[in-house]
């Protein structure tokens, strides 16, 4: 079993916007929040961090893997960009 790795804010906002299939995204609080669409379906609703360099820990990554439906691997690689959105999409549509 691995860990998330530790990530800069803005590494997994740049992630976040190119490969998750966002819909509605809400600008106008201190962080965006996007609902992911497969399919014409809300699968659900992603957190974006800001475009910071500072590093967000797994304690606090664990939470965006867990609403992009991610396990620890899968959001490493989501991230470091092994996982390619086409992948991605494929895993969530395994869940409807």
């Amino acid at each position: 079993m691995s860990n998330i790795n530790d990530f800069s804010e803005k590494d997994i906002r740049n992630a976040i916007l190119r490969k998750a299939p966002l819909k509605n995204i809400n600008k106008n609080s201190k962080h965006w929040k996007g609902y992911i669409e497969i399919d014409g379906k809300i699968v659900g609703k992603v957190k974006i961090p800001n475009e910071h360099d500072r590093v967000m820990h797994a304690s606090k990554s664990q939470y965006i893997a867990t609403d992009l439906k991610l396990n620890a691997e899968q959001f490493n690689a989501f991230i470091e960009c092994t996982l390619k959105a086409e992948q991605y999409c494929s895993l969530m549509k395994q869940l409807i």
